[in-house]
C-alpha cells in the first residue's frame, strides 16, 4: 500500500532526549524515527492538515469522538497495512516496545467462536520492555505518564483506562516535543480493530 511520507519528517538526531537515550541506542533510534515519521504520515494524510501538532490534536479528537459514539470501525490504523510496518522494523526494538502474539485459546464474537486459530496475530505493550521503562522516567516530572505507567503495570499492557484518559487529556500534550510525538505514535500503533473485524479478516484469509 502506497505511504504518504511526513512532510515534516523526523531524523535521528531528533529522537535525542535525554530519556530515550538512555532506552535506546543509535541505530535502534534511527529505527524509533521511522515508527514516528510512519504514523505521522497517516496522521497527516487523515487530517489534511500540514501542522503536526494540529494534526496530532485533530485526529485524537477524532478518535475521541469514535469512541464516545461507540463506532469503532475505523477505530485503529488497517492492520494488514500496520502488521507489514511493523514486522519490518528491528526486531530487537520491536520487543522492546511490543509484544506479539499468534495464538489464542478461544476467540469469540456475536456470532462466531473460534478454538485455537492459528496465527491469529495481535500486538500489545511490553510492559517489562525499555519503552515502559521510558514512560516511568517521563513520569517522575509529568503526571498523566506517571498515570499511564502504573496503569500498564497494574494492566500488563495499553489498557482502556490509559486510551480513555489520553484521548480525554491530549490537549494538555505538545506533539512537537518528541518524548509526546513518540509516545503517541506507539500508542495509535498500538490500538487494534476490535474483534469482529479481525475474525472477520482472519476468515477471509
Amino acid at each position: 500500500m502506497l505511504l504518504i511520507l511526513s512532510t515534516s519528517c523526523v531524523s535521528k538526531t531528533d529522537l535525542k532526549s535525554e530519556q530515550i537515550e538512555r532506552y535506546f541506542n543509535a541505530k535502534e533510534r534511527i529505527e524509533l524515527a521511522k515508527i514516528v515519521e510512519y504514523v505521522d504520515s497517516l496522521v497527516l494524510s487523515k487530517t489534511e492538515l500540514k501542522e503536526i501538532d494540529k494534526s496530532y490534536h485533530q485526529y485524537l479528537d477524532l478518535l475521541h469522538e469514535m469512541a464516545a459514539n461507540g463506532d469503532m470501525e475505523f477505530w485503529a490504523f488497517d492492520e494488514e497495512m500496520k502488521y507489514e510496518f511493523l514486522f519490518s522494523i528491528d526486531t530487537v526494538l520491536f520487543n522492546k516496545i511490543w509484544f506479539k502474539s499468534t495464538t489464542s485459546r478461544i476467540v469469540k464474537t456475536r456470532d462466531t467462536t473460534l478454538y485455537n486459530p492459528e496465527n491469529f496475530i495481535s500486538i500489545n505493550l511490553n510492559n517489562i520492555g525499555d519503552f515502559v521503562k521510558l514512560i516511568y522516567d517521563l513520569g517522575e516530572n509529568n503526571k498523566y505518564y506517571k498515570e499511564f505507567y502504573e496503569a500498564i503495570e497494574n494492566a500488563g499492557a495499553l489498557s482502556p483506562s490509559i486510551v480513555a484518559g489520553f484521548l480525554y487529556n491530549h490537549k494538555d500534550f505538545n506533539f512537537n516535543n518528541i518524548d509526546n510525538r513518540l509516545w503517541a505514535a506507539v500508542f495509535l500503533l498500538t490500538l487494534e480493530e476490535s474483534v469482529e473485524k479481525k475474525v472477520k479478516r482472519y476468515l477471509n484469509e
